[in-house]
């Protein structure tokens, strides 16, 4: 027998009102803040379900166009980005970033001639946007008219003279245009404005070699060579300036590597060239990261791995080498949910198994670093580097520390 109270209960109950729907504009505000927070940490795919879920309660919201298109040129899906970069344009035709981002595309796509026009527009309605300034001029640069470049870049410094990468280019272009004092005087400003970066000592140092500066130049260079090591031109100018100085074995090692390095930016075109036609496959994205990783440029490497994975859910491969960027970056938790996953899709991953070996060490860990090595050098007996880790793991755990 049903309890009388329960039964009055049931009654009311009936009788009630269905709760009252959800607030749209509140729910619609949910949703875009939950993708701003997916895209923060590079979830697209999630921050593109949530930002459309967002555009069908507010359809007239701009930002939700323009932050989904952003979601979309991070995946290189640069058509749904240009609709929505369009969109939100329509929305507010004043809308500044979405040109600019729309000139990126076209960029990208290697469609210079279109993007002049965006990126005429932003700069109409605000004559103090610095990146696009700084993007009209690389396309001036591009096409030779090095007085329109440097036209830009001039206007771009005046609303913003502490950026070191206008600077360079505003150099670059002077080079071009054989004003020579204008060049280094632009360069030394580059260097003023940030002295870490690589770009105004290399600039700068092929200057010197070209006016036989020679000393100047090897001083340069150099720094140059420190803070980027991996890019190809300053060791060929410093190579050649060697060779000038009569330090010939320098200069011979200086010449050998930047002919590996000058292959290597040759491949890296390649595949980017590549990816335009085939930016679905994941085997591409991934072999860029690869090439990325070899050269250092971690967080270039990391974006494709992450396109990868995007693409593949079940590509081993990246979630292990993402994982080790990671866990380099000391984001250890981050590492160890990429390395699970690489196992979870394939369990017989040996460096999977030792990667997770190495954060278990870090985080002092040893019997489950012992079982994570031990995974390895059984699906790989003749690996020396698995068997060594695993004699340091056991020693370590026998011990209780290191």
């Amino acid at each position: 027998m049903i309890p009388c109270l329960y039964l009055v209960l049931l009654i009311i109950g009936c009788g009630e009102k269905a709760p009252p729907s959800p607030d749209p504009i509140a729910e619609g505000h949910t949703y875009f803040n939950l993708g701003l927070n997916h895209a923060q940490f590079r979830r697209f795919p999630e921050a593109i379900t949530a930002y459309k879920q967002a555009a069908k309660l507010l359809p007239d919201l701009a930002q939700i166009h323009y932050n989904l298109a952003n979601a979309y040129f991070s995946l290189d899906a640069l058509d749904q980005a240009e609709a929505e970069y369009r969109k939100a344009i329509e929305l507010k035709p004043d809308y500044i970033e979405a040109y600019y981002q729309l000139g990126g595309i076209y960029i990208r796509e290697k469609k210079y001639e279109q993007a002049y026009v965006p990126l005429g527009r932003a700069v109409e309605i605000h004559p103090g946007h610095v990146p696009s300034y700084n993007a009209l001029g690389l396309l001036y640069t591009r096409q030779g008219d090095y007085e329109k470049a440097a036209v830009m870049y001039e206007q771009a410094l005046q609303a913003d003279s502490t950026r070191t990468e206008l600077w360079y280019n505003l150099g670059n272009v002077q080079v071009k245009r054989g004003e020579r004092d204008a060049a280094e005087s632009a360069f030394v400003k580059a260097i003023n404005a940030d002295s870490t970066r690589a770009g105004a000592y290399g600039g700068l140092g092929s200057l010197y070699f070209e006016q036989q500066r020679y000393d100047e130049a090897r001083v340069v260079l150099q720094r140059a060579i420190e803070l980027s090591p991996f890019w190809a031109k300053p060791h060929y100018d410093l190579g050649q300036v060697y060779m000038r100085l009569g330090e010939r074995d320098e200069g011979k090692v200086e010449l050998e590597t930047f002919a590996r390095l000058e292959e290597e930016e040759k491949m890296i075109k390649s595949l980017e060239f590549t990816l335009l036609s085939e930016k679905q496959n994941p085997r591409r994205h991934y072999d860029l990261g690869v090439l990325y990783g070899q050269r250092h440029q971690f967080d270039k490497a990391a974006e494709r791995y992450l396109r990868s994975i995007a693409l593949d859910s079940s590509f081993a491969l990246a979630y292990v080498n993402l994982g080790n960027i990671r866990f380099r970056q000391h984001r250890l938790d981050e590492a160890r949910d990429l390395f699970v996953r690489a196992l979870a899709v394939d369990s017989t991953h040996a460096n999977a198994h030792n990667s997770l070996g190495n954060l278990y060490i870090v985080r002092q860990d040893f019997p489950t670093a012992v079982e994570a090595f031990a995974n390895a050098s059984n699906l790989e007996p003749d690996n020396g580097e698995f068997r060594r880790n695993l004699e340091i793991a056991q020693r370590f755990a026998a011990q209780g520390s290191p």
